[in-house]
């Protein structure tokens, strides 16, 4: 039973750092790309209820002095979108692009010269609802807002997890990491599984993990690099990760199904996350520990 387990803490300790990795290569690429900031932009053009690509309304929110200010911008000068904006800031920039610098008397009025109908029909529910005061409607817009980016925060998550599992594949094929193999390897080679295992629990007496969260995309590689120098190359011997010619030679078909069924087990796995792989060694160190004391 403590020999089964010494081999779980290893392939448990080798999906946690490899969803390490991937987790901040998915912050690296969240950050290139602004995917938060695009996400943030689809909910609120959905919001704004234009169908076209760059519809009036959303072009004035985009136009609007308060978000260019909340926008980000690199070295080439481009607009990017904020990661984040609050209800109060969204609320303001709405009723600035409605108003158009007009008295707030003017609010009914405006909203039905707005060009879009379903855009009308919520703000003017959301005006009765209100009983026509305006501040209680300023605060419906803030709910209504808040309520969109709960949605937009579910559409973001399905969307990061189905590439994490994609770029999960693509590191399981780099570093070779196949889980069926590892299994086998570390189960029938008793000194590396005790060298994992030595590494794994002085992992596990860590507080805590650390992902490299925001901060700029050099910082974020440096993360990206400090894990694959530090922390995994350390592993890559004991684990038997990485490519070895003397191997690819002697593989029949038979075995590349395997090992593809390997990387594959091993991208689903790392999709479950770093925190998640982390909490299991804690656990798993804890029961190996328990089972080692003397009765």
């Amino acid at each position: 039973m403590i020999g089964l387990i010494q081999v779980v803490i290893g392939l448990v300790f080798l999906l946690l750092l490899l969803s390490l990795l991937v987790t901040t290569i998915m912050e690296l690429i969240s950050s290139m790309l602004a995917l938060r900031g695009q996400n943030l932009e689809k909910a609120i053009r959905n919001m704004l209820a234009s169908g076209q690509e760059k519809g009036e309304l959303f072009q004035g929110f985009k136009d609007n002095a308060l978000y260019k200010q909340l926008c980000n911008y690199r070295g080439d000068a481009k607009q990017r979108p904020p990661s984040y904006i609050s209800a109060e800031n969204f609320q303001s920039i709405l009723m600035d692009i409605i108003l158009k610098g007009e008295d707030a008397g003017k609010l009914m009025q405006r909203i039905d010269e707005l060009p879009n109908e379903d855009l009308k029909k919520v703000l003017k529910q959301l005006l009765n609802d209100a009983g026509y005061e305006l501040e209680v409607f300023k605060a419906k817009i803030r709910g209504w807002f808040d309520d969109v980016m709960d949605r937009a925060a579910g559409w973001f998550k399905r969307n990061i997890q189905i590439m994490v599992t994609f770029v999960g594949l693509i590191v399981a094929v780099i570093f070779n990491a196949d889980t069926i193999s590892i299994y086998q390897r570390l189960e029938s080679n008793p000194e590396e599984l005790k060298e994992i295992v030595t590494m794994a629990e002085a992992y596990a007496q860590k507080s805590d993990i650390e992902v490299q969260t925001g901060g700029t995309v050099e910082e974020q590689w440096q993360q990206v690099n400090r894990l694959i120098d530090d922390e995994i190359s350390q592993a890559k011997s004991p684990l038997g990760l990485g490519w070895h010619p003397e191997e690819l030679q002697s593989m029949e078909p038979s075995d590349w199904v395997i090992k593809v069924l390997g990387w594959i087990v091993t991208a689903l796995a790392v999709s479950l996350g770093a925190p998640f792989w982390f909490d299991l060694l804690k656990k798993l160190v804890n029961i190996r520990s328990a089972g080692n004391q003397p009765k």
